[in-house]
């Protein structure tokens, strides 16, 4: 890999450094309903949105447990902004995965580019010379107004024959954003509609679900890059995890440091006993949560680092994991929250915002408690998984 000065510790430092910056925005973030212009130059001058990208366009291709540290990180200042960055890190990763011609198109003209996506197939679609057309509506696809492309899901036969998901690389002049974003948590996100009328896809720029999915063996390339080469759903989700990880770490900081001030009736808040369990428990989830979310991405990066694949049972725990993670810190944020007092449902307040987004966060089927833990229950007795995300 050419040296491009975007090595870990450098873009987690600019990460650390435009964290506060972000958070001087986020109330104009989650008014606008979409990450501010500024905001998005920062997020490209300090090339954070190109740790999954590959080299060969000046990316940084990171290591996952890399990205997450930094993800977490910008989450600190402003979690729509993280999660945006994340989104933009996890589509390069996948773009990465597909014909080296569709990363081509993205990326050669434009270094810069960011992929927005409509991930969960809709529409319809039908077969034209040299590819497919397509038409539908697709949701929640995150920083689309700033993105350049679009990896939008639909079901299309497979090489057997049978209908499947597939992930259709689209320009962003091939798509219109219908503005339906107005939401209880990550408002800065701007996760709007795309619509498609009949937008042409060529075949080249078109991947099984299923590749993205079953890691570098199922794609036939050994000769990507470890980033490249992760099985997706169980590996690449951690970074909305890194999300709600930084999401919680900033609110157990901010509660110290509020709490440790404060008094009622003449009493140090901070003398409750109450008050010492909530963060001592508040704490210890929190840190079960990173160390399950580092230690599940590290070991799949040596994994893919050393040509290995993950087996069965390691996915099966790396989606408990990510869905438990998750918890852990929506748990904790919760506790904080009921913790803070009355003063802190005022809609100025930063805790509250932070309540709202974790609230958002979670409820993303990634880290979604009831789905990975009922896959994992079944993969543990032995029973078929059951699940497109394993």
């Amino acid at each position: 890999m050419p040296d491009t000065g975007n090595d870990a510790a450098t873009l987690f430092e600019r990460a650390t450094a435009l964290a506060p910056i972000l958070a001087d925005r986020a109330v104009k973030t989650e008014n606008l309903r979409r990450l501010p212009d500024e905001t998005v130059a920062d997020i490209k001058a300090a090339g954070l949105h190109r740790m999954g990208q590959p080299a060969r366009f000046g990316g940084s291709q990171l290591a996952l447990d890399h990205i997450v540290d930094i993800v977490a990180a910008l989450a600190r200042g402003c979690a729509s902004t993280a999660w945006v960055n994340a989104v933009y890190c996890d589509h390069s990763i996948i773009v990465g995965m597909m014909d080296p011609a569709a990363a081509d198109d993205v990326w050669a003209d434009n270094p810069d580019a960011a992929v927005s996506a409509g991930f969960f197939p809709s529409g319809t679609n039908e077969r034209a010379e040299g590819g497919w057309r397509l038409s539908g509506t697709w949701g929640f696809a995150s920083g689309c107004d700033h993105a350049d492309w679009l990896l939008l899901g639909s079901v299309m036969p497979d090489a057997d024959g049978a209908p499947a998901p597939h992930l259709c690389l689209m320009p962003r002049e091939d798509v219109e954003i219908d503005d339906n974003w107005h939401v209880l948590g990550l408002a800065g996100t701007g996760s709007k509609n795309i619509v498609v009328d009949g937008g042409f896809v060529p075949d080249y720029r078109i991947v099984p679900l299923s590749a993205v999915r079953d890691g570098w063996e199922a794609r036939g390339r050994p000769d990507v890059v470890p980033v490249h080469r992760l099985p997706h759903v169980t590996t690449v989700p951690f970074l909305f995890d890194a999300v709600a990880l930084g999401i919680a770490e900033s609110l157990l900081d901010d509660f110290v440091a509020d709490m440790g001030e404060r008094t009622s009736f003449g009493a140090r808040v901070a003398d409750y006993a109450t008050l010492q369990m909530h963060v001592a428990q508040a704490s210890a989830e929190i840190d079960c949560a990173r160390l399950l979310i580092k230690r599940d991405t590290a070991e799949a990066m040596a994994m893919m680092v050393e040509g290995d694949m993950l087996g069965l049972d390691q996915k099966g725990r790396n989606r408990r994991d990510m869905a438990y993670a998750g918890k852990l810190c929506r748990e904790a944020v919760d506790r904080l929250f009921v913790a803070s007092g009355a003063h802190n449902i005022f809609s100025d307040s930063i805790v509250q915002r932070k309540f709202r987004d974790m609230r958002a966060a979670g409820n993303h089927i990634a880290v979604n408690w009831d789905v990975a833990g009922t896959t994992y229950g079944r993969i543990a007795f032995g029973l078929d998984p059951n699940s497109p995300l394993i």
